[in-house]
């Protein structure tokens, strides 16, 4: 099971927290996307990751958001036991200057 967010809102030039929860025994690894490129994200994004029982909780941060950044970003759990992964979609919109 993943939770929210759904979609964020931010400011270009400011910093952006998306954090994405998932459920499961034995617990789930997450990984981030971007929806339209499917690539993995790195540069200026870090990825932080916490656990809670059986609860994986990850959060990207994203600074200096420029309106590039703006899209889909795909939030994907899976664990040894799930047959196929299970995903949120996170929508990112950046305002300009």
């Amino acid at each position: 099971m993943i939770t929210r967010p759904y979609a964020v809102k931010t400011i270009q030039n400011e910093r952006v927290q998306i954090s994405c929860s998932a459920r499961g025994i034995p617990r789930p690894t997450i990984i981030w996307k971007r929806k339209r490129d499917g690539q993995r994200l790195r540069g200026r994004v870090t990825t932080n990751n916490t656990r809670d029982g059986e609860y994986v909780t990850s959060t990207i941060t994203i600074s200096r958001i420029q309106t590039r950044d703006a899209g889909v970003y795909n939030c994907t759990a899976t664990n040894k036991i799930t047959a196929r992964p299970i995903g949120r979609e996170v929508t990112l919109l950046v305002q300009g200057i």
